[in-house]
């Protein structure tokens, strides 16, 4: 499987799963014209309620990221999604903030952010 999920979260499982289904589809590693695994299928990897999976599939296709292919399953509609990027940025400006305000030097933000994208394409 491509992902697991985080139980002790306080992220709800559904949410969990949508974010990255998500993430999978802007790295790459599942691009649009292909079928997500059916929801029995995840449920029972993930060890979730078949409802769970059907609410993340329902709020992706409800983003216009995945849509129902009656008799097959979900397929992917999008490769890039714009609005889960920019919250994504700004999540990261929010976090910046707040460790300015903590007294952390802007080398030492720097450095971790040089660190995290070294050798990636932002």
């Amino acid at each position: 499987m491509w992902f697991t999920i985080d139980f002790s979260s306080h992220v709800p499982v559904y949410r969990q799963i949508a974010e990255k289904i998500k993430m999978e589809i802007i790295q790459g590693n599942i691009k649009k014209g292909e079928f997500l695994p059916s929801i029995r299928k995840l449920a029972n990897t993930l060890g979730v309620n078949l409802n769970t999976v059907s609410r993340a599939y329902r709020e992706l296709a409800n983003e216009g990221i995945i849509e129902p292919v009656r008799g097959e399953g979900y397929i992917v509609k999008k490769e890039k999604m714009r609005k889960f990027n920019q919250a994504l940025l700004n999540q990261l400006e929010e976090v910046v903030e707040k460790c300015i305000k903590a007294g952390i030097s802007h080398e030492k933000i720097c450095k971790i952010i040089e660190e995290k994208t070294r050798g990636e394409n932002v």
